[in-house]
């Protein structure tokens, strides 16, 4: 044996799959030395894996495995626990719930509940379904509209309980600090301290006490969904408070809605408050707040329901794996033939106008140059229309040529009898204005887009 031959023999079982076919094909032909894949086929074969493995993978039947017809076409029955075929709307065969006109049939209930998985009722009429909460103060035991609980202090989430004097002095340091937040949540711990307290009060305490805050209550227009809540947490009011450090707008928007005197604040203050979430529902049926679609009295809006459109045969009504026209081999499309092989620009056909889309108009049935919206061209040579000046046959007319260095005409800059005008001169090194390429000093800037000469990546 050769002394070359130094691998070490393989353990049992995990030997090459490959070994000389002497038998065959000669001593040096390789064949493998037993079965690789499943059945011969190297692991790839064209039995249908949607049923029983006995139709063909490109057209059988999903139900029964059949060829000839799709599931939604079979004949057969649905094996146990299959869809049944029937409209979950009428309960009659032939269509889906999504295409269902009929109106809806009540039927018993045989599925598994969403919310225990136990059989017999919906997750909607679930008895260990957990009771909703309340959206203000997060309780179990009663719904939205029912809550006692002030809106203000829950939207702000003013919870803790500190005493008035703690809050007051806490309001009296945002103050001085001017810090807007810390001020407004400083006077809600006061009002639920002091519950009596009210926006005109406290406005006339920080005008005996000289802070910095002041009150100022503007009309404001909010959306259905939100509301104006006092300290009391009375909602709806009328005017919205702002913090300010001055009784005087700043700007001339603002004093448009300013109020014109002390007093008149004072009035809108006593019908004012702050924006907070109302908590009201938005029906999806009638875009009305106040009830959900599943009280709305309004007639139900139809839906508008997504076209299925078909990437194969581009018509509409059905999806790719149900269409009936010849699956295409993945090849490249032309646009104007619609054949496979080859592209539009390579096409033997004569232009087909119904496919030709305009890059300028995006209408149908026309190229660009040929589009009747587009906008002429015209040569400042000659004033043609069917070409530009760089394009013109004719001898270049100097008296429509402008100079880059006067601005007069008949002549151009290098021609030009005046001095250069170097502020207009670009430097194409640096790109400063002021000198030629020549004088520059600067450092050659990177172009466009290079960062490194790596083409920017």
């Amino acid at each position: 044996m050769s002394g070359w031959d130094d691998t070490p023999t393989p353990a049992a079982g995990f030997d090459s799959a490959w070994k000389p076919d002497t038998e065959k094909a000669g001593t040096d032909a390789w064949a493998p030395d037993h079965g690789v894949g499943v059945g011969g086929d190297s692991g790839f074969s064209n039995d249908s894996k949607h049923a029983n493995g006995g139709g063909a993978g490109d057209g059988g039947c999903r139900n029964c495995g059949a060829d000839g017809h799709f599931a939604r076409d079979c004949p057969e029955p649905r094996p146990e626990g299959g869809n049944s075929g029937l409209c979950y709307n009428c309960n009659e065969p032939g269509h889906n719930k999504s295409e269902c006109t009929n109106p809806r049939v009540e039927r018993e209930f045989t599925g598994n509940c969403r919310n225990c998985n136990q059989e017999g009722h919906r997750a909607a009429d679930c008895p260990s379904k957990a009771p909703d909460t309340c959206k203000v103060c997060k309780s179990e035991d009663h719904a939205t509209a029912e809550c006692e609980m002030n809106r203000l202090m829950a939207a702000f989430k003013i919870t803790d309980d500190v005493d008035a004097e703690a809050a007051w002095n806490a309001l009296v340091e945002a103050d001085k600090e001017k810090e807007v937040e810390d001020i407004k949540k400083a006077m809600l711990q006061y009002a639920k301290a002091v519950p009596s307290t009210t926006l005109p009060e406290l406005e006339a305490t920080f005008r005996q006490s000289n802070m910095n805050t002041h009150l100022i209550a503007f009309p404001q227009e909010i959306p259905a969904a939100m509301t104006i809540a006092n300290f009391q947490g009375e909602v709806d009011q009328e005017f919205a408070v702002s913090i300010q450090w001055s009784d005087k707008p700043r700007r001339a928007k603002s004093a448009e809605k300013w109020p014109q005197s002390a007093d008149e604040n004072t009035e809108r203050l006593a019908k004012a408050g702050f924006v907070v979430d109302s908590f009201v529902p938005k029906c999806r049926n009638c875009d009305q707040y106040g009830h959900t679609k599943s009280a709305c009295t309004e007639e139900k809006k139809e839906v508008e329901k997504v076209v299925e459109n078909c990437v194969l045969c581009n018509e509409d009504g059905h999806r790719a794996r149900d269409c009936t026209q010849p699956r295409k081999t993945g090849g490249r499309g032309c646009r104007n033939c619609g054949q496979e092989g080859h592209i539009s620009k390579e096409c033997p056909e004569s232009p087909n106008m119904d496919n030709v889309e305009c890059k300028n108009c995006s209408e149908m049935g026309h190229f660009s140059r040929d589009c009747p919206t587009r906008t002429k061209r015209t040569c400042r040579n000659c004033d043609s229309e069917e070409h530009v000046a760089k394009e013109c046959p004719e001898e270049k007319n100097m008296s429509r040529v402008q100079c880059r260095n006067c601005d007069d005409m008949g002549h151009t800059s290098r021609d030009c009898p005046k001095p250069t005008d170097w502020s207009r001169v670009e430097c194409s090194n640096c790109g400063e204005k002021g000198h030629s390429y020549k004088r520059c000093k600067n450092e050659a800037a990177a172009p466009a887009g290079d960062e490194g000469g790596d083409g920017g990546w």
